[in-house]
């Protein structure tokens, strides 16, 4: 795959620019979500690196090594040790991405109070208990609720990271130090994977301990994050909405903070027989179908091809790794020749990718297993074009502001994660992991068809 280089400046903003910190932190783990590049823009003259980075980031490397490197290996393999079905995998996973649906929540509660770092160390702490106390208890339900309170407390940690940056510091410096941010937690993902590779030889709930005494650590650091003041929180919130009616700020689409204040309900009626609401549609299936492969990968691995948690932790970090550095290229094609294109191409290589995904697990000769590994390869390395062509679409097509329309953008990715962890599962469990296989090439297919089908508003 081609190379591009994007240079950007704060001065100079183009489309494709605002996508690489939206979707951040809306990258869900087991979606490879690394839910986490941007375009980092390099400080030059007197301006060092040393800048923008603050203590408190570690609070959000650790976050990144366990909650999105370590937990989506080894969750789904020790609930399937524990439980014997994938149907229940798919529910725990199901439960956990339930917490993005409530950061809208949590990000009020913050700007209302200001109380931004309470709820960032209350977030870790309760993310680290949840996570310690799975690794004790073999009830189903228990595990249920568990995930859910994890996913609760991940996602109240991940949404205030970036309002204390947007709350505190001149819009001038938003963009490198969210982008500083985001590679700290970008880093620590795929040091988690690495990890958890390093921690194959030992038991999965000892690995999980290891994970939520990770989690307590992070909690020292996030106590070093600046303090946000009720005035100064609300001044901020009011000024990100100035400006002309359905049109966000340059400064409101860097991050959805918008998003936090949305009333999703409010919205429905409005994009009803519109571009927007075909592909909210559209995505909606691309991503669901990805959320059933990405959280029965571990399991797929290692049931049918006998791979272990050693060697699919290390690639699938390596993949993770590889693909951080594809999200200024993918802005670049995006600005180039238009998301719509973009997102319709990479939409057929990650299909040809579930295709082969999906016959490697028919036949069986020589060398299958690494295909495999590429395949799946494959896959995470088509995300960044995919999210970035589809943030900057979602942009397009919004008929509200840029943040209000990121915030359906985000509930729907939040939604089809759950739908595609609960159904995959389900299907695996009834038909075989080459079912799950089988609805994301399905999924993918019906939203490559209706690409090309709806016309969208350019």
């Amino acid at each position: 795959m081609a190379h591009f280089m994007l240079q950007t400046s704060i001065e100079n903003k183009t489309p494709a620019n605002k996508v690489g910190l939206i979707m951040r932190d809306w990258s869900f783990g087991q979606l490879g979500i690394s839910k986490n590049t941007s375009f980092t823009v390099r400080p030059t003259g007197r301006l060092g690196q040393h800048r923008w980075v603050e203590p408190w980031y570690l609070s959000y490397a650790i976050l990144g090594c366990t909650m999105g490197g370590m937990v989506p290996i080894m969750i789904p393999l020790l609930a399937l040790k524990r439980f014997s079905s994938t149907c229940q995998v798919g529910l725990v996973m199901a439960a956990f991405n339930i917490g993005g649906l409530m950061a809208p929540i949590w990000g009020s509660v913050a700007d209302r109070y200001g109380i931004h770092r309470g709820l960032l160390s209350g977030g870790l702490i309760i993310t680290s208990i949840a996570l310690a106390a799975l690794s004790f208890t073999h009830t189903f339900s228990f595990w249920l609720g568990l995930a859910l309170i994890q996913g609760i407390g991940m996602f109240l940690a991940m949404t205030v990271g970036n309002l204390f940056i947007v709350e505190i510091y001149p819009k001038a410096e938003w963009n490198e130090r969210i982008s500083w941010l985001q590679t700290f937690n970008s880093g620590g993902q795929v040091c988690g994977m690495l990890l958890a590779a390093a921690l194959s030889q030992i038991d999965l709930s000892s690995s999980l301990l290891i994970a939520a005494s990770l989690i307590a650590v992070a909690v020292l650091p996030s106590c070093l994050t600046p303090k946000v003041s009720h005035e100064k929180a609300g001044y901020r919130s009011a000024s990100l909405y100035q400006g002309r009616p359905g049109h966000g700020t340059q400064e409101s689409s860097y991050f959805p903070v918008e998003y936090f204040r949305i009333n999703i309900s409010r919205h429905i009626s409005s994009v009803r027989n519109t571009p927007f609401e075909h592909f909210m549609g559209i995505w909606f299936l691309c991503v669901a179908g990805a959320s059933a492969i990405y959280t029965l990968y571990p399991l797929i691995m290692q049931e049918i091809y006998g791979i272990g948690q050693e060697l699919l932790s290390f690639s699938f970090a390596v993949a993770m790794g590889l693909s951080v550095f594809l999200y200024p290229q993918a802005g670049h094609l995006a600005h180039r020749f238009g998301p719509t294109r973009v997102l319709r191409c990479f939409l057929g290589v990650r299909l040809m990718a579930f295709i082969s995904f999906f016959f490697l697990e028919v036949f069986h000769f020589d060398g299958q297993v690494q295909l495999v590994l590429l395949s799946f390869s494959a896959i995470v390395l088509c995300w960044p074009f995919l999210i970035v062509s589809g943030t900057a679409l979602t942009a397009q097509l919004s008929p509200f502001r840029e943040g209000e329309g990121m915030g359906l953008f985000c509930a729907g990715l939040a939604a089809a994660c759950v739908t595609g962890s609960a159904l995959g599962g389900w299907l695996a469990a009834l038909w075989g992991y080459n079912a799950a296989a089988g609805m994301a090439v399905i999924t993918d297919a019906l939203g490559l068809i209706l690409m090309y089908k709806i016309e969208l508003a350019r």
